[in-house]
C-alpha cells in the first residue's frame, strides 16, 4: 500500500515509514522506523496505509493523537471523488476493450471495504457497507467514476500488469482517438455479482500468506458476523453470481457457511474458490444441498509433490489428491459444471509446472491457471527477489522460468498462464460483461446464460 501511495502525489514526501515488523533500515531511499523508536509523535503526521488498520488507530489515539488532525488513513486521501475524476479524465490512455464489470461486480472484503471489480486489478475502494447503505455504496459519485474509467477507455484505476485482459494490449494515445457519440452505458439496479472476501479463517498456514493458522476470534469474530448479516439481508436477495470465498477458506468458515445456507442465497451461478483440503463428499453434501445452482470449483494447490506442498502450504497432499479425485468424478458427472486447479508460481516450484499440467490433464480439469507471485507484506524487497519468478520489472519471466514455459506440455490446451506474460497472445475479446464470467468461460464453454 505505500508504494501503491508513492505513485500518487502526496503533499509532502515521506520522512519515514513507520513499520513494527522492522527488517531493514529503509525503502525506496526513505527510512524505516520502529514505533519504539519515535519519542514524539507530535512531530509527524501520519497516513495510515494498510487497509486493516483498527489496531493502529487505537494505539494512535492512547497516544493521544487525533484522528484528521495528527494522523489520517490513506483512503481519506485518495479517495476525494475531484481527484479520482481529474485522474481519469486527464489520462492520456486508451485501451481498445469494453469490460463492464465494473457496472455489475461488488467485492465485500474485511471490515466491510468494498471494491468494484478484483482486488488484485482494482486498489480503488468504494465506500464500506457499514457506512453505507447498499444503494448508497453501489450508486455513488465514486462508483460512478469508476465506471466512468472504462467507459472512456483509459481503464485508469485498473491495474494493467495483473488483469490478464490488458496482456500483450497495446496502449493507445485517447488524443488520437475518436469521440464516440452515445450514451453512457447504465449500472445495474444491484451488484448482481458478488465476491465475498471478508473473513480470513483458513484451516492452512500457507508461507506467502500467514505464519500460523487462523480462525476469527473476538472482535474480529464480532465485525465477521456483522458482515455475514449485512450481506444476507441486503446483497443476497439480488445475487445472480456468487464467489465464494476471496479470503480464508469457504469450507472452514461458520460465516460462509451461514451465507450459502441462508434463505436469501438463491443465485444463478456458484463458483467456489477453496484450497480443496475439506472438499469432501460430506461437505459437498451439505452444500448441495442448500443450493441448487450451476457450481463451479477453483482449487489453489501451488504444487504437484507431496514434499513441495508440505513446505508451500503445510497440507496433507494425499488428502488433496483423494480429493481432487472426487471433484473430477463430480465434474465428469455433471455436478460440476467446472473444475479449474491454480498454481502460484515462485522459486520454490516453478519445477513442478509440467507435472502440475499433466495432473489436471489426468483429472480432466478444464483449466490450470498460473499466476505470478505477489508480495503481501510477507517478504522484505530483497526477500521476494528471490522468491520471486519474475524480474525486478514484475513482468519478464526470469530465464530459467522462461525456459520451462517452452516445454510442448506448458502448450496444451488446458493452460492458462494468468499474468505471467509471456508468450501471450492478445484474447480475442468483444465485450466482456463480467471478468470472472470471462475467465470461465475461456476454457469451460458456455456457462452463464
Amino acid at each position: 500500500m505505500c508504494q501503491f501511495l508513492l505513485k500518487h502525489k502526496l503533499p509532502k514526501k515521506p520522512e519515514a515509514f513507520i513499520d513494527s515488523f522492522k527488517r531493514s533500515e529503509s525503502h525506496t531511499g526513505i527510512p524505516i522506523i520502529h514505533p519504539d523508536e519515535v519519542q514524539d509523535w507530535s512531530q509527524y503526521f501520519i497516513i495510515v496505509a494498510v487497509t486493516k488498520d483498527e489496531e493502529i488507530r487505537e494505539k494512535l489515539l492512547l497516544l493521544g493523537l487525533m484522528e484528521n488532525r495528527d494522523f489520517i488513513g490513506y483512503k481519506c486521501i485518495l479517495e476525494f471523488p475531484s481527484v479520482l475524476l481529474r485522474q481519469t479524465i486527464f489520462d492520456r490512455s486508451y485501451y481498445d476493450l469494453d469490460c463492464n464489470t465494473m457496472r455489475n461486480h461488488l467485492e465485500i472484503l474485511s471490515n466491510g471495504d468494498t471494491r468494484s471489480c478484483c482486488t488484485t486489478f482494482v486498489s480503488q475502494s468504494l465506500d464500506n457497507i457499514f457506512d453505507k447503505e447498499r444503494d448508497e455504496v453501489w450508486h455513488s459519485v465514486l462508483h460512478k467514476i469508476l465506471c466512468l474509467s472504462t467507459e472512456n477507455k483509459t481503464f485508469h484505476f485498473c491495474d494493467k500488469s495483473m488483469c490478464p485482459l490488458f496482456v500483450a494490449k497495446k496502449r493507445e494515445d485517447c488524443v488520437d482517438m475518436p469521440v464516440e457519440d452515445r450514451p453512457y452505458k447504465p449500472i445495474a439496479p444491484f451488484p448482481e455479482t458478488l465476491a465475498l472476501g471478508y473473513d480470513s479463517s483458513c484451516n492452512l498456514a500457507c508461507i506467502t500468506c500467514r505464519k500460523e493458522v487462523h480462525f476469527a476470534k473476538g472482535k474480529e469474530l464480532e465485525v465477521v458476523n456483522k458482515i455475514a448479516d449485512k450481506v444476507i439481508t441486503d446483497y443476497l436477495p439480488h445475487c445472480k453470481f456468487l464467489i465464494l470465498a476471496g479470503s480464508g477458506e469457504v469450507f472452514a468458515s461458520p460465516s460462509y457457511r451461514s451465507i450459502y445456507e441462508a434463505e436469501t442465497c438463491n443465485p444463478q451461478y456458484i463458483r467456489l474458490l477453496s484450497n480443496g483440503l475439506l472438499f469432501t463428499p460430506v461437505n459437498w453434501e451439505k452444500f448441495k444441498k442448500a443450493n441448487h445452482a450451476k457450481i463451479m470449483l477453483t482449487v489453489s494447490v501451488d504444487a504437484a509433490s507431496e514434499e513441495t506442498y508440505r513446505r508451500i502450504r503445510g497440507g496433507n497432499f494425499n488428502v488433496l489428491k483423494q480429493n481432487m479425485k472426487f471433484a473430477s468424478e463430480l465434474r465428469r458427472k455433471g455436478e460440476l459444471s467446472y473444475f479449474r486447479m491454480n498454481f502460484v508460481v515462485q522459486r520454490e516450484n516453478y519445477k513442478e509446472m509440467p507435472d502440475f499440467v499433466r495432473w489436471g490433464q489426468e483429472l480432466g480439469v478444464d483449466e490450470v491457471f498460473f499466476t505470478k507471485i505477489l508480495n503481501w507484506g510477507t517478504y522484505t524487497p530483497e526477500e521476494f527477489e528471490q522468491v520471486s519468478m519474475m524480474q525486478k520489472d514484475g513482468i519478464t519471466p526470469k530465464p530459467e522460468l522462461e525456459e520451462l514455459l517452452e516445454q510442448s506440455v506448458m502448450k496444451s490446451d488446458i493452460v492458462d498462464l494468468g499474468t505471467i506474460q509471456f508468450g501471450h497472445k492478445v484474447d480475442d475479446i468483444g465485450i466482456v460483461e463480467n471478468y470472472y464470467m470471462w475467465e470461465l468461460e475461456k476454457r469451460g464453454g458456455k456457462l452463464f446464460s
